[in-house]
């Protein structure tokens, strides 16, 4: 058993110590951000501002983080600081082995999706166009990735969301939910539906830490309240594991 007695060592431990597990705290939930914000392997030496090892953070392989050699009609890049010939148009790394010219002038840093066409060709210096984040899915049918959205407790999550009239359906997955066979789960129709999927103490604790829905119980706050995963055999599951539950949810919600 530690002793800690009134000297100015023992002050100095009291109080660093709470500092240093605060700043690593912190490190941590940057680098998880890093992660999830679906930094594209080939461009994370241009979009991380920080000096660190980013070759070593897991890549998140998704198909739309293409690799050096693939070619696709579009493809994620960010503006550089590099000057052209022309004013009206900026240099973008898209993860090739050259960098290409967008047909704007774009402050450098910006995380763009450019039209790639169908020219090859990347000594030609016809520029590309920038086009919307949706257009991939709209135009292609492409997988574009997802957005990662920061919100301060449970209810700025239901309160802030981006889509037009906020989520008709909301859907919260516990081992404390109700077991039900996927054919027997009948769900209303919906235009946003919400899936939360809760930490190490679960929803329940997210939403009694929550000022905003003090003294409500989980199931008044969601509409219906599940157990994805019965029997799962362990107290918690981890994050790397965390594909299970959540295509099982997808799954039952599916059928």
């Amino acid at each position: 058993m530690l002793s800690l007695s009134n000297s100015p060592l023992d002050w100095l431990v009291k109080l660093l110590v709470p500092r240093l597990y605060f700043e690593s705290m912190r490190w941590w939930c940057l680098i998880i951000r890093v992660v999830l914000r679906k930094r594209i392997l080939l461009l994370r030496q241009t979009t991380i501002p920080m000096r660190m090892r980013v070759g070593m953070l897991p890549p998140l392989d998704a198909p739309h983080h293409l690799r050096k050699h693939e070619w696709a009609p579009f493809r994620e890049g960010v503006t550089l600081n590099e000057k052209v010939s022309n004013s009206g148009e900026t240099l973008v790394d898209v993860g090739l082995s050259k960098n290409v010219v967008v047909n704007q002038a774009l402050e450098p840093g910006i995380r763009v999706t450019v039209a790639m066409g169908i020219n090859r060709n990347l000594d030609d210096d016809s520029p590309r166009q920038v086009v919307s984040l949706s257009k991939p899915r709209e135009e292609a049918g492409l997988y574009w990735g997802y957005r990662v959205r920061y919100a301060s407790n449970i209810s700025s999550v239901f309160k802030d969301c981006p889509y037009r009239g906020g989520y008709d359906l909301l859907i919260g997955t516990s081992e404390h939910g109700l077991i039900i066979n996927s054919s027997e789960l009948s769900l209303p129709t919906f235009r946003h539906l919400l899936i939360a999927f809760g930490g190490l103490a679960g929803l329940e604790e997210s939403i009694e830490e929550d000022s905003n829905l003090k003294g409500k119980d989980v199931r008044e706050v969601l509409d219906s309240y599940l157990n994805t995963c019965p029997h799962q055999g362990s107290r918690t599951i981890r994050t790397e594991y965390f594909q299970e539950p959540i295509s099982r949810a997808m799954q039952r919600v599916q059928h």
